[in-house]
């Protein structure tokens, strides 16, 4: 185990119904990003962050040039998040050249970026760079999350290391698609196969730890799409960094999500921050629609 930057976790499900909406609650001047990637689909995008009442912000987010139509019709759209591990140095150093490094590498028409594969190619590259500079001992001493989310002719193909999350929403439900890599789901994993106790494994006082991450020299654990996820119109991605699902109940999120990307990320970052959590972590959140 690496470290930890985290309050304690309560056991949320993965799935949740939204609730209707209010109309107090929608934002009338919605701001989000609009393109077209050039294979009749369209994409609105949104993100937000704000520090928490931690001294820095350690989290970093971005997305491919979205100007560049060259680009957006041979690779599509990438958006990418990294939390930088505050228990550990130099946090948001690491999570921002874990950003850099696989949107640079993105952007350039000579590379190929077609799916979850080339995604895990690449964050290697990124991640031999990131313990080069940062943990030269083999020790990890710095690191961070990642969650790469590319749309790319009607797909959804990912990729992510540590416990940032990767949601779909689609009509009325909300699906966490990745596997959080803390020590909660390594107890839970030791606990069905050996027939451990899985009350034990949450009240375990280390559980939230994360035990994979960008930093550790073997990426081969990394939670990538094979073929990736055909997308439905009307679809919603959410990736956002623990500050957010720890703060808020999951149906809360999927009922916000409702609401067009740019009203939706900031809604959640502001119902994150209207609970006045003594220990509030950075939060990130970016949101992309399928239609």
């Amino acid at each position: 185990m690496f470290g930890s930057k985290k309050k304690k976790k309560q056991p949320i499900p993965t799935v949740q119904p939204a609730a209707s909406i209010s109309q107090d609650t929608v934002k009338l001047d919605d701001m989000s990003l609009t393109i077209t990637p050039g294979d009749g689909s369209v994409l609105r995008l949104g993100n937000a962050q704000h520090q928490g009442r931690r001294p820095y912000q350690e989290d970093s987010c971005g997305y491919s040039n979205l100007s560049d139509t060259v680009l957006t019709s041979q690779k599509g759209v990438l958006a990418v998040l990294a939390d930088g591990m505050g228990g550990l140095s130099k946090g948001k150093e690491v999570s921002t050249a874990v950003v850099r490094g696989m949107i640079d590498y993105f952007n350039q028409h000579n590379t190929v970026c077609s799916g979850g594969s080339d995604l895990l190619n690449r964050a290697e590259t990124v991640n031999d760079e990131i313990c080069r500079k940062y943990c030269p001992s083999g020790r990890v001493e710095s690191g961070s999350t990642l969650v790469c989310a590319q749309i790319f002719n009607h797909r959804l193909h990912w990729l992510c290391v540590g416990d940032s999350r990767l949601y779909l929403c689609r009509g009325e439900m909300m699906y966490q698609i990745n596997e959080d890599h803390d020590y909660l789901n390594q107890l839970l994993q030791e606990a069905i196969l050996e027939d451990g106790s899985v009350s034990e494994a949450f009240s375990d006082p280390q559980k939230d730890v994360l035990v994979r991450c960008m930093g550790n020299r073997d990426l081969s654990f990394a939670d990538a799409s094979s073929d990736g996820l055909k997308l439905q119109n009307g679809d919603k991605l959410l990736l956002c960094s623990d500050g957010v699902y720890n703060a808020l109940p999951l149906q809360t999120i999927n009922t916000l999500m409702k609401l067009p990307p740019q009203s939706a990320a900031q809604c959640i970052a502001d119902a994150v921050v209207a609970q006045k959590i003594r220990s509030q972590d950075n939060l990130t959140i970016v949101i992309i629609q399928y239609n």
